[in-house]
């Protein structure tokens, strides 16, 4: 009796080992099919439901993000954040509100243009979209229409703005400085420094 189990224990071993084989060959299919399905990254969706956003807003949001981020070669980094290379983050605004902010914070709060930093704005006064410059680089700027900016960089820095053939058309007074409204229209790209 002894001998029969041992047979069928490796009869079931062997077979335990085929099954394995075949699942590995199909999740090695299916991976190679889809790689994004074999890594997966942050729940920006859930996030921002967890932040009190709709689920229509999440989905407009995301959207909102999905084309910057085309425009832009950025990465998201949060569910309304866009790293543009090592030295500016793009905060997109929520659909239905009026200012960029951080998620954590309630709405109607600006995300600040901080010390060192020039800020260009998708919308007048201030509003919509925003991108925070803080490394001396240039930046392409990925709307167009009025909109603003605020050079709060170190005393008397200025940007300059840059259209679609690199042919410089405007530079900002020194820091502290700022636009509530003006066309991004002509604008391709701004140096910040």
């Amino acid at each position: 009796m002894s001998q029969q189990r041992t047979s069928e224990h490796r009869g079931t071993a062997r077979i335990l080992t085929a099954l394995v084989g075949i699942f590995v060959v199909l999740v090695a299919g299916l991976i190679s099919a889809n790689p994004a399905a074999a890594v997966a990254g942050p729940d920006f969706a859930a996030q921002a439901r967890t932040a009190g956003l709709s689920a229509g807003q999440t989905e407009g949001l995301q959207a909102r993000v999905d084309a910057f981020k085309e425009r832009t070669g950025g990465v998201q980094t949060a569910p309304n954040k866009i790293l543009l290379g090592s030295g500016a983050e793009l905060t997109v605004v929520v659909p239905g509100e009026t200012y960029a902010r951080d998620l954590g914070a309630p709405v109607g709060t600006r995300a600040p243009c901080a010390y060192l930093r020039f800020c260009a704005y998708s919308g007048e006064n201030f509003t919509g979209s925003q991108i925070n410059m803080y490394t001396c680089r240039s930046y392409n700027i990925p709307w167009t229409g009025n909109g603003s900016w605020d050079n709060n960089q170190s005393s008397g820095t200025r940007a300059k703005m840059y259209n679609g053939s690199g042919s410089l058309i405007y530079t900002t007074p020194g820091a502290r400085s700022y636009d509530r409204s003006g066309n991004w229209t002509p604008v391709h790209s701004v140096r910040n420094c």
